[in-house]
Parts: structure tokens; C-alpha cells; sequence
């Protein structure tokens, strides 16, 4: 299933912990593809990972949580799924 297919499911301590095994399958996998066949160095990753270092990724994390207006203040399973999903890609 698709990262996003999983994201949207979370609702749930069981989905979300279902989203975070997902989510570090998709970057071993890309970290096992990058060793086979680097990405060209300012681009995506191969499987669209823009933050592969810890602090980028807690970076994009906090920016996204900042700016975006789909994180309210009321936690949920699924707002915690989307802020951790988007320390992939959000610059």
C-alpha cells in the first residue's frame, strides 16, 4: 500500500505505529537504491525522500507543522502520521 493510501488510514495507535513501520521501510528501501544507483545531489531521493539526515527531517517536520493549516490544534493519530510524513519532502 501506498504511504499516503496508509497516512490517510491513521486513526488509531495501531495505524499510526502501521504508517511509522511504512515510512522507514520506504527510506531503507531508498537508502538501499541510492547505494545501487546514486540520485543526481539536488533532487529527490528514489523514492522522494528530500530530508534524508535526522535534523533535516526534524527541520521539515517543525516548518510543516508552522505553516500548514491542515494540522489543527486538537492532536489526533492522523495529525501526528501527517507531520512525520511530511519531514520527507517539506523544504
Amino acid at each position: 500500500m501506498d504511504l499516503y493510501d496508509l497516512l490517510e488510514k491513521v486513526d488509531s495507535k495501531e495505524s499510526f505505529l502501521q504508517f511509522l513501520k511504512a515510512l522507514k521501510e520506504d527510506k531503507m528501501d531508498e537508502d538501499k537504491k541510492e547505494v545501487e544507483q546514486p540520485s543526481p545531489p539536488y533532487g529527490s531521493g528514489a523514492n522522494g525522500w528530500e530530508n534524508g539526515s535526522i535534523v533535516n527531517f526534524l527541520d521539515a517536520i517543525e516548518a510543516f507543522g508552522v505553516s500548514s493549516k491542515l494540522i489543527p490544534q486538537e492532536p489526533s493519530w492522523k495529525n501526528f502520521a501527517l507531520l512525520i510524513y511530511a519531514g520527507k519532502f517539506y523544504e
